[in-house]
């Protein structure tokens, strides 16, 4: 896997006519843990939106490249892997039924045991996940697992999360960490946002947001 660099020059965001935080400026790579921190309502979410492509910039560009060539959106969309608290899920589907569901929406087939291989890494108790429990009646902690496993259906090569360990209990979050550091072994480039001080304590690289007063 020759890894994925993303090249962020001057980035930012307006919402009307107000940019949101300062312009960022920087530079991940292969197998670096990047955190993107700073106060709450900086912008933290909104830039990670816009490193994924799932928001336009303003101003400012954001480049993944594969050695010396330029991703086009759709490499970029196949080769990422995005988990955020408030992402939905579909609430009359399994846990299982939701990775399988996903995979298929994005062309790939996943099956039952591959499923529940990707629960069990973020510690989704095997007796839940086996179970026909909709998820509807699972907790916060436990839809939060679910969302950590989706992010990880395609094998991407970059990883984006938003806050991972929230809603997770001590045991959850060792598990994450533990992940993360693997995945970054294996050449994988991971951006987080957070302030949470053991997730920033993970990362190689930090960039702060600087909100616009």
């Amino acid at each position: 896997m020759p890894g994925i660099t993303i090249q962020a020059e001057g980035l930012t965001r307006k919402f009307g006519r107000r940019a949101v935080f300062q312009p960022v400026t920087f530079r991940a790579v292969p197998g670096e843990i990047l955190a993107i921190t700073g106060p709450n309502g900086a912008g933290k979410s909104t830039l990670l939106k816009l490193i994924a492509g799932v928001l336009s910039p303003s101003k400012g560009s954001c480049v993944w490249s594969r050695t010396t060539t330029k991703l086009q959106d759709e490499e970029r969309d196949v080769a990422r892997g995005f988990a955020a608290p408030y992402l939905e899920l579909y609430d009359e589907l399994t846990a299982v039924e939701h990775l399988i569901l996903i995979a298929n929406l994005s062309g790939k087939e996943l099956s039952k045991e591959s499923a529940l291989e990707m629960l069990a890494m973020f510690g989704l108790q095997p007796e839940v996940a086996r179970s026909d429990r909709r998820l509807r009646a699972y907790s916060s902690g436990m839809r939060q697992r679910v969302k950590l496993a989706i992010a990880l259906i395609n094998q991407p090569e970059v990883i984006l999360f938003d806050e991972p360990t929230s809603n997770l209990d001590h045991m959850g979050a060792v598990l994450v960490f533990e992940n993360l550091k693997q995945l970054s072994s294996e050449g994988r480039t991971i951006i987080i946002a957070t302030n949470d001080e053991n997730e920033r304590a993970l990362a190689t690289q930090v960039v702060e947001v600087e909100p616009i007063q």
